[in-house]
This record gives C-alpha cells, structure tokens and sequence, in this order.
C-alpha cells in the first residue's frame, strides 16, 4: 500500500494536532474520554489509534485494548508506550478496509477522524462481527469549514499530503452506511475544537434482541 500515513513521523503527527490553533489531539481524547465515561465498557478498540492517543486516560477497570493503526511505526511506539500500562493490550498493524485486520467483540469501538481515509461502505459493515451485542460504536467525523484548509497548515511539511487523499464524510451518509448495517444512531451532536474547525460526534448501537414471551411458551 502506497499511503501518505506511511510517510508521517510520529512526532510530525503528533506535534501538528497538538498545535495551538489546532489542538485536535486533546480534542479526540476528551470525546474518548468521554465515551469511556458514558458507557463503561470492559473492552474497547481505538481503530486509528496512532501514538495512543487518549490511552492514558483509559481506566483500569477496562481489561482488554485493541489498537489499529496503518503505519508500523505509529503501532511500535503506542507498545513502547503503553505496554507497562496496559495489561491486555492488543496492537495490529494493517488497513481496517482489509479482512485481515480482524479482533475479538470489544464494548466499545472508536474511530476519532479515520473515516476521512477509507472507504466508509468498506469499514461499516466491518463492524457489527467486532462489536458485541450491547456494545457502542463512536465516530469523529471533520465537518467542512469554509475558507480553510481540510487539512490546517502547520510547520510539519509532512503531513500535508494527507490533504490529497481526505475526503469529509456527511454525517448523514454515515449514519446510512451504519442504518444499512442494523445500527442505531443513539446520538448526534457538533464540536468546536479551539482551532475553529467542526466536528460530529455520533454514537451507534445495535438494537438489543426482542425478549423472549415465555409465556407463550408454556
């Protein structure tokens, strides 16, 4: 594979999302943050996951982390990173597109701005065979923001290639993509990172199972 993401430094990425006037970084770990908050989960899937972006904020009542991410290197150093943190940390490198990036059902799956580089009817389907039955998808979809740059300017060169491969994502075609896929969208709301760029946060469930009329059955 002949991606852009395979050609940014860590510190390149990492220094540019933490930039002021950017400050996505602690941005997708707030959202996160929260996420883990709200649902609680015992296991969770970070797909995109970088440096470990937010894994420190990942309580020790969670037992099992699953980290995706497409560039070896960006997987290498989350280990060197979190591996003494992380009792049960499971680290994969590959195209969350492909089927040979596969894991157990986890509670909990993020995907903070990884929709943008892949092809959402691809992925979404993926899905529901890694999630378990009461579990909770959560994205971060970039929202257009006129006058700027999908991709901010920055000191760090290397990441503006990324600009000739992100494609923004309706909300709307996500929440189609994953309705398609038995989904519920459970919530919907816009973020403002302190750069000025939009953002939507969308929570996905699958509908639990209708309960069983045992008395019919007797």
């Amino acid at each position: 594979m002949n991606s852009p993401w395979l050609n940014v430094p860590l510190a390149d990425y990492e220094g540019h999302m933490a930039l002021p006037g950017i400050e996505q970084a602690q941005l997708l770990s707030d959202i996160f943050s929260s996420a883990l908050a709200q649902f609680s989960p015992r296991s969770v899937a970070v797909i995109g996951c970088a440096g470990g972006n937010g894994f420190d904020r990942i309580p020790p009542a969670i037992s099992r982390v699953v980290g995706v991410d497409l560039n070896p290197r960006f997987v290498a150093e989350t280990e060197a990173r979190f591996k003494d943190k992380i009792s049960n940390l499971e680290l994969m490198v590959g195209d969350i597109q492909s089927h040979e990036v596969a894991f157990a059902p986890v509670d909990l799956i993020f995907l903070g701005l990884v929709l943008e580089y892949v092809n959402v009817e691809s992925v979404i389907p993926r899905m529901p065979s890694m999630l378990t039955a009461s579990g909770h998808m959560v994205t971060v979809l970039q929202l257009p923001t006129v006058g700027d740059q999908q991709v901010s300017p920055s000191p760090f060169t290397s990441v503006q290639p990324l600009g000739e491969v992100i494609h923004l994502v309706p909300p709307v075609r996500l929440q189609s993509s994953a309705e398609a896929q038995g989904f519920v969208q459970l919530e919907s709301r816009n973020v403002v990172s302190k750069g000025g760029k939009q953002f939507q946060v969308q929570v996905f469930a699958m509908p639990p199972n209708p309960a069983v009329n045992t008395d019919a059955a007797r």
